[in-house]
C-alpha cells in the first residue's frame, strides 16, 4: 500500500469513526401491574418526552428510536444499541428471555440511562429490600419505598434547589453550581449494598418540606455496573421538566456519558 493510500484509509476510518451517531432506544414501557410493582403511568411526562426526544435526536444527530414496548430486548435488537433510555417505566417490564438479552448487553459495555419512576419497576417485593428482579436492583443501587410525604409545600409540586455534588469537568460544565428545579417528587428508596459505590452528581436540600429524607438528598448518581455504564436521575415526574433547560442539559450529559463504554458484541 502507498503511503497515499494509507493516509487515505485511515482518513476515512477516523471519519467514519467521528461522524458514527450515538444509537440510542428509549422505552417508556409500562408493565404488568403485580403486588410489588404497580403501575403509576406518569402520562403527562411520558407523552411529553415522546415529543422532546425525538427533538434532540435530530439536533444531536442521534440514530434514534423511541416505543413504549419491549420488543427491541432481545440479542439481536440491542446489539447496535448505544444507549437504552428507560423513562418512567413501572411496573413488570420484562419477561425472562428480554431479562438476559438485557443483562448480557449491558455486560457488554452497554449504556443505560434511567428517569424518575425507573427505579419504581421490578421493585422489591417488601421493605426488607427482597428485590424482584436482582440485576434490575443493584443496576440503579435503589428501587422506590415509597412517594414523597406530605409537607408544608405539600406532598409535591413545589420549588427545590438542586445543588452539583460532583464540581468534576465531566458535569460541572453545563450546569450552575445551584438551580431552583420547578415541580418535583422524591422518592423514598429501599437501598441496595452497592449504592455507596455510586457517584453522586447531584443532591438537593430538602429538609424543609421533607423532613423524614437525608438533608442532602441524592438527585442523580452514576456508575459503572457490570461492564456497563448506568445515569440515573429522580427529576421528570413532570411533563414541565422536559422543557426546562438545565434538565434537557443535565440529560444531555448523562447520555453521553453512558455512551462511553461501549464495545462490539
Amino acid at each position: 500500500m502507498s503511503r497515499f493510500s494509507f493516509i487515505l484509509s485511515f482518513s476515512l476510518i477516523v471519519a467514519t469513526s467521528v461522524s458514527a451517531s450515538l444509537r440510542i432506544h428509549r422505552t417508556d414501557k409500562l408493565g404488568a401491574n403485580s403486588e410489588s410493582s404497580p403501575r403509576f403511568d406518569h402520562t403527562e411526562a411520558r407523552e411529553e418526552a415522546q415529543r422532546v426526544f425525538p427533538e434532540l435526536a435530530e439536533k444531536h444527530d442521534w440514530d434514534f428510536t423511541q416505543s413504549s414496548g419491549s420488543e427491541i430486548f432481545t440479542d439481536e435488537g440491542l446489539k447496535d444499541i448505544d444507549v437504552i433510555i428507560l423513562d418512567n417505566n413501572t411496573g413488570i417490564l420484562f419477561n425472562e428471555e428480554e431479562r438476559k438479552a438485557f443483562e448480557k448487553w449491558v455486560r457488554n459495555g452497554g449504556g443505560v440511562v434511567g428517569i424518575h419512576g425507573a427505579t419504581h419497576a421490578h421493585k422489591g417485593i417488601d421493605e426488607n429490600n427482597e428485590a424482584e428482579w436482582s440485576f434490575w436492583y443493584g443496576l440503579w443501587g435503589v428501587l422506590h419505598k415509597s412517594g414523597p410525604k406530605e409537607g408544608p409545600q405539600g406532598r409535591r409540586g413545589y420549588d427545590d434547589r438542586i445543588m452539583s455534588v460532583n464540581a468534576s469537568d465531566e458535569w460541572a460544565h453545563s450546569l450552575p453550581e445551584e438551580w431552583i428545579f420547578d415541580k418535583v417528587e422524591w422518592y423514598f428508596w429501599n437501598y441496595h449494598p452497592n449504592f455507596s459505590s455510586k457517584e453522586i452528581i447531584l443532591a438537593s436540600d430538602v429538609k424543609t418540606n421533607q423532613p423524614l429524607l437525608p438533608e442532602y438528598y441524592p438527585v442523580t448518581w452514576c456508575q459503572e455496573y457490570q461492564g456497563g455504564r448506568v445515569w440515573y436521575t429522580n427529576m421528570g415526574h413532570y411533563p414541565e421538566n422536559f422543557r426546562q433547560e438545565e434538565f434537557i442539559k443535565h440529560l444531555l450529559d448523562g447520555i453521553n456519558w453512558a455512551a462511553n463504554n461501549r464495545t462490539e458484541p
